[in-house]
């Protein structure tokens, strides 16, 4: 079977089940007294073994397999659990992410330290001969059965029974029949994934018919160490002995030819009818469903089969919709034009939400990971901490949800390292010993809005004053004419940090710098909130998608551009003769707030334009303040499909892509963030 097609979705539900693995042991954390999660560890752990092992990774099979002995022990009592236990088995589950990484990056079934973490398992919860035996129960004494475990008259060694007629079958197909007796080392802590893997080689060339014991007493390893199977295949035998005697700590394997007797008048059958090879393949050594799910996934997106009727019944739509257009341009009834274009309209509206919505994935599917991540990073800083998670529900494109994993992250460090103090520290300002990190996420029109806070300190701006100073940013009495927030904005600047000392934690000044940039990449907005003894919020405001987006088209300069809804606040008319000049720049007085004014064309380089009495602006947001854009025209605003710039404009600054309008014409998308930033001095 060739494995490497199906790598995604192993990929894709090995994390699932990495998960799951780490959600379960949180849960199981807070009250070892409540052995339930341990049936959600057990059965994670029992998927990721089937599945690793199906695709021939043999050293993660293994390793998932020594964690099963251990949850089942504790499950049974034979183990207690307590710090040092889950401990380890967080540091188990680390090692199966390492595993995994390692398999998609680099194609190898390996991690660093996994041995280590085995012998230290082995050593906590060890017999007396200081190893982790399996768990099955012992070899039940062999019984008469018919066709599957009746010794052969006669015969020693291999005793497992074809009956003629699977004999007679083979023949009839040109299929050579074999018994099989494998051996496997007594010293096996493994025994049934190494039966596993047997049938997995012998499957690629082959079907197993027989097995003695029983498929599922096998797959349990509830055998002694050694187990016969009936095999059907047009491979010689040397094959098939070296299919099974490569895999590791298998002894030998006992293989001979089986053919069909001729019988004597009279003379039926032994043991009665049987299955056909094919029918009898299905039910030996019969893969369990957590196992098969791997395979049968050919895509690593899931899709509601809903929604794909739905977008089919679209497209039939959209066919009939071409038709009408077809027969309006051929017979000239062009009064007919109008209503099928709108229902076209309809169609193509209703078809983009569909895609869209295949593309979307709940925040969850990141937000549930940082539970994990706070536990280990808290107890790395010595401090309490929880996580609460709101809007775990709500969906944003697969693109953006991955692009903001890494910033969530730094977020999540800089809470931990600066923000929430040591339980001491909280008792002794009249707070809770453990402090709360908490990530939520909301929709507000076509964007979402996530935010980290933190009940912690929030930010000591005179530390960050004392840092600018230090690292000579700019000379102190200009620090003093700073706002807070202009104060705050200095913490996102390149290598800043407040921190006295570098650890695991923080302290290299690349947290908010990466958020703020990756944030930006893609049309996004970052911002501060602080409130000093109290915490601090950072708000994260994201598009829904980086495929389709609202824009404003204006015109500027004899063109047309497309501006993204989410940096805009507002349109306004002003009176040129109001527009006023402080210190070289030119600002605006709207309702009460100081604006300054930026020409659009002159941002991209095309000077300013002239101005009439009445100058149209776009009220835009940018480095956490509102800018007038000084515009020709407003058209309006227009969903648009975002296009790449290309090879040859790629590094073109100013402009995110390239959007076709409905006339066939091309207009730029204003990367409004890039703009501003190369012309700060104008701001």
């Amino acid at each position: 079977m060739n494995t490497e097609s199906y790598k995604e979705a192993f990929l894709e539900e090995a994390v699932e089940n990495i998960n799951n693995l780490n959600k379960a042991l949180l849960n199981f954390e807070k009250n070892i007294e409540d052995l339930t999660p341990l049936n959600e560890l057990f059965r994670a752990a029992h998927t990721l073994k089937g599945m690793s092992a199906t695709m021939g990774y043999d050293k993660l099979a293994e390793f998932t397999h020594m964690l099963e002995d251990v949850m089942d022990r504790i499950r049974g009592g034979t183990l207690s659990p307590d710090i040092d236990i889950v401990n380890l088995l967080f540091k188990s589950i680390d090692v199966m992410q390492e595993f995994i990484d390692n398999i998609r990056n680099q194609n190898v079934d390996f991690a660093k330290g996994y041995k280590e973490i085995i012998t230290q398992i082995k050593a906590k919860s060890s017999s007396p001969a200081g190893e982790i035996k399996s768990y099955a129960a012992p070899q039940k004494p062999r019984q008469e059965k018919s066709g599957e475990e009746t010794a052969a008259p006669g015969k020693k060694g291999i005793s497992i029974i074809i009956e003629d007629l699977i004999l007679n079958e083979a023949a009839a197909q040109g299929l050579k029949v074999y018994r099989i007796r494998v051996n496997i080392a007594r010293t096996c802590a493994f025994k049934s994934v190494r039966a596993f893997m047997v049938s997995r080689n012998l499957s690629e060339k082959g079907e197993i018919v027989k097995s003695s014991p029983k498929a599922k007493d096998i797959e349990e390893g509830i055998f002694e160490n050694s187990f016969e199977l009936g095999f059907v295949s047009t491979s010689p035998m040397q094959e098939i002995e070296q299919a099974i005697t490569r895999i590791a700590e298998i002894e030998s394997a006992e293989i001979e030819e089986i053919k069909a007797q001729k019988k004597e008048a009279g003379e039926s059958s032994p043991q009665g009818a049987a299955h056909t090879p094919a029918g009898a393949a299905e039910k030996a050594m019969e893969i369990p469903e957590g196992e098969k799910k791997a395979a049968s996934l050919s895509q690593s997106v899931r899709v509601n089969i809903e929604k794909l009727d739905s977008m089919m019944n679209l497209v039939g739509e959209l066919v009939i919709a071409k038709i009408r257009l077809d027969q309006i341009a051929r017979n000239k009834t062009y009064k007919d034009l109008v209503s099928t274009v709108d229902e076209f309209d309809r169609i193509i509206d209703e078809l983009q939400i569909e895609v869209t919505d295949i593309r979307m994935l709940p925040v969850s599917h990141i937000f549930d990971r940082y539970p994990r991540i706070v536990r280990d990073l808290s107890s790395q800083a010595g401090k309490q901490v929880e996580v609460e998670i709101t809007g775990g529900d709500i969906e944003i494109d697969r693109t953006v949800l991955e692009e903001i994993n890494e910033p969530i992250l730094h977020l999540v460090r800089n809470c931990i390292a600066h923000g929430l103090e040591t339980p001491e520290q909280r008792e002794n300002a009249g707070k809770t010993k453990k402090g709360v990190i908490r990530l939520s996420a909301r929709r507000d029109r076509n964007s979402v809005i996530i935010e980290v806070s933190d009940d912690g300190r929030g930010i000591n701006l005179d530390r960050v004053r004392k840092k600018a100073i230090e690292k000579k940013l700019m000379p102190a009495d200009k620090l003093d004419l700073l706002t807070d927030d202009e104060l705050m904005n200095l913490i996102s600047l390149p290598g800043f940090s407040t921190a006295e000392k570098v650890d695991t934690v923080s302290g290299r000044g690349v947290g908010v710098d990466v958020v703020k940039t990756k944030v930006e990449a893609f049309g996004g907005i970052f911002r501060m909130e602080n409130y000093p003894g109290e915490g601090m919020k950072s708000i994260l405001k994201l598009p829904l998608t980086r495929a389709i987006i609202q824009a404003l088209l204006v015109k500027s300069a004899g063109a047309t551009y497309a501006i993204p809804v989410i940096h805009t606040i507002e349109t306004v008319e002003y009176p040129a003769k109001d527009i006023k000049d402080i210190q070289t720049r030119r600002v605006i007085i709207l309702r009460g707030e100081v604006v300054p004014v930026l020409s659009l064309s002159e941002l991209i380089g095309k000077g300013r334009q002239a101005e009439g009495d009445i100058v149209n602006m776009v009220i835009i947001e940018a480095r956490d303040k509102k800018i007038a854009l000084t515009v020709d025209s407003v058209l309006g605003q227009q969903e648009i499909a975002i296009k790449s710039l290309g090879e040859f404009l790629k590094f073109a600054k100013g402009f995110s892509g390239v959007t076709i309008l409905g006339d066939g014409s091309i207009s730029l998308i204003v990367d409004i963030q890039a703009l501003i930033e190369s012309n700060l001095k104008m701001v």
